[in-house]
């Protein structure tokens, strides 16, 4: 391609509303438009990585013997609210209504299609198991679209859908899916680390995600360098580092002035944050409040808490506690009055700690020398508390760290859940009805181009790994010599015959324009022709991860390019 003729071109500078690495680089490189918050054209550049990244996917799941389909965007609703999730996953349902009155939905998956569809041709334990995967545009309503293609309302995905007569046979086949999604990141030149993480609306199970570590990610995940154990924070566990042991010491009652933060109240006593009992109140689904008793230094996981209780649970506003006698920044287990209705769960981080500092449920007093089992006890003790670093792994007790990360992709074991709603049965070898086993696996394809280039950049653009690169080479000529112009054309041409993928940068500008054109773009190879390179009879190769350049023999140059490209 003759970047004369290229529609999208670089710009000089970035959009004003760009929000991350991704929606700057790849906008000012001519890659994508954005059309709105979260919706973006795909220019031909933006458009073949695009492409690449798919073909990636497809061979993969081709590998595994998924079948690809392609399924409607536009759903009626009522099979989403034989699902429940018409209900649950309102709040980002994009919804329109068509001649009739009829409403439909536009798919921000695709489970409430495809299990009928599936349906429809299996009979018996023979046709199973079976896999389906489509490439396909979804729609979600994100309250907050933002970070160019890694969160937006109209994206491109990959979702793939296997069905099983049981358990055992689903695990299986998960195990392979999560080889051939290893595979897809490696091959698009990015690292990923699988990761346990909450099941969200999809799943009341845990599912794994694969991250890729870059600044920009929305994620926080808790990592162990030693053994690669990768957890999302919201359910990560690991082990705390105790507080030294000491001799439990009589309660006491203080009066004190003092704030309401954790801070402000181990500076008024002066004692560490983990001396501090914290009690976190949460308002329950149905009614009633439970309190959080943790160790100061520490937060409460509310995912790892909704879990536990099986229950949505908020924080208590500051008017629940008021109505029922709770003082704010007073709260405890200890001593507290029968007639507020509230009980209490510990963090396990408290067991073993002597003489905490705590609220006295009186405003101006408080408690010191207070003791788990001696002066208050609690329902039970749990795994509740949001991990950090200086955690201990839970597998090989090494110190955990943190890393910000982009969530590239997700599995999820769905069992029965959607089989049950939609009466998908099948016969088993004893003759008896049972509901498929059920597996689902995503990856967003616009997602993961942006994805590469939050980990693939430098100060001057774009560093595109060449299997997803638009164009393997960017050839530049500089000058206006008519030797320069003539042996450049004739290059390019070359370069097409022996099948290579050239982006020939023959415009008429200057030559600091076109180098920088050609950092920004990323392409994995430049090659520069010059009147200076023709003296030496080559041209200047530069590779996009090298800083130096060297000169190549014009001859020696597509046997160059071909073991570059392997």
């Amino acid at each position: 391609m003759k970047y004369s003729k290229l529609f999208g071109r670089t710009r000089h500078n970035p959009p004003c509303d760009a929000d991350s690495v991704n929606a700057k680089l790849l906008t000012q490189a001519g890659f994508v438009e954005k059309l709105a918050a979260g919706i973006y054209n795909f220019l031909p550049l933006g458009q073949r990585v695009l492409t690449k990244v798919c073909n990636i996917i497809r061979e993969e799941m081709n590998a595994v013997e998924g079948q690809e389909i392609l399924m409607p965007s536009l759903h009626p609703v009522d099979i989403w609210e034989t699902t429940g999730r018409r209900k649950t996953m309102d709040e980002i349902l994009y919804k329109t209504r068509a001649s009739g009155d009829k409403e439909f939905v536009f798919g921000p998956s695709h489970e409430e299609v495809v299990t009928p569809l599936v349906a429809k041709y299996i009979q018996s334990y023979k046709d199973l198991p079976l896999s389906v995967y489509q490439i396909q545009t979804k729609f979600r309503d994100e309250p907050r679209a933002k970070s160019g293609l890694l969160r937006g309302r109209e994206f491109g995905m990959k979702d793939m859908y296997s069905f099983h007569t049981n358990e055992e046979d689903l695990d299986k086949y998960y195990e392979t899916v999560k080889t051939a999604y290893f595979n897809v990141f490696e091959r698009c030149g990015l690292k990923a680390y699988i990761i346990e993480a909450s099941g969200g609306a999809f799943s009341d199970k845990f599912s794994h995600e694969f991250s890729v570590e870059t600044p920009a990610g929305e994620d926080t995940i808790i990592l162990c360098e030693k053994c690669g154990t990768a957890q999302n924070l919201e359910i990560a566990e690991g082990h705390v580092e105790g507080l030294e042991d000491e001799k439990e010491l009589p309660m006491e009652e203080v009066k004190i002035e003092r704030g309401f933060s954790v801070k402000e109240n181990a500076k008024a006593h002066n004692v560490p944050d983990a001396k501090i009992l914290k009690t976190v109140v949460y308002e329950v689904e149905d009614g009633g409040l439970i309190g959080i008793v943790i160790r100061g230094d520490l937060n409460v996981s509310d995912v790892k808490l909704e879990r536990y209780m099986k229950k949505r649970l908020r924080p208590a506003t500051p008017e629940a506690l008021k109505k029922v006698g709770l003082v704010q920044g007073y709260i405890s287990p200890v001593n507290i009055s029968e007639d507020i209705g509230i009980s209490f769960v510990a963090d396990n981080s408290i067991k073993g700690v002597k003489n905490f500092v705590t609220g006295a449920n009186k405003s101006g007093l408080d408690l010191k020398n207070v003791n788990v089992g001696t002066d208050f006890t609690v329902k039970e003790f749990a795994d509740l508390v949001e991990v950090k670093t200086g955690f201990k792994c839970p597998k090989c007790h090494e110190h955990l760290s943190e890393i910000k990360a982009v969530e590239g992709g997700n599995i999820f074991k769905l069992g029965t859940k959607f089989s049950n709603a939609f009466g998908m049965n099948f016969a088993d070898n004893d003759g008896k009805l049972k509901p498929v086993v059920m597996g689902c696996y995503g990856i967003g394809t616009t997602r993961l181009v942006g994805t590469i280039v939050e980990a693939k950049h430098d100060e001057k653009g774009i560093i595109w790994p060449k299997s997803v690169a638009p164009y393997l080479v960017h050839l530049i000529s500089l000058g206006n010599d008519e030797n320069v112009l003539k042996d450049a054309e004739s290059l390019y041409e070359k370069l097409l015959e022996e099948g290579i993928e050239v982006l020939f940068d023959d415009r008429d500008t200057g030559a600091g324009v076109k180098l920088n054109d050609a950092d920004l773009i990323g392409l994995p190879l430049r090659v520069v022709i010059s009147k200076r390179t023709l003296e030496s009879k080559g041209v200047e190769w530069k590779e996009r991860t090298n800083a130096e350049s060297e000169i190549v023999s014009i001859a020696n140059l597509v046997k160059k390019i071909k073991e570059f490209q392997k």
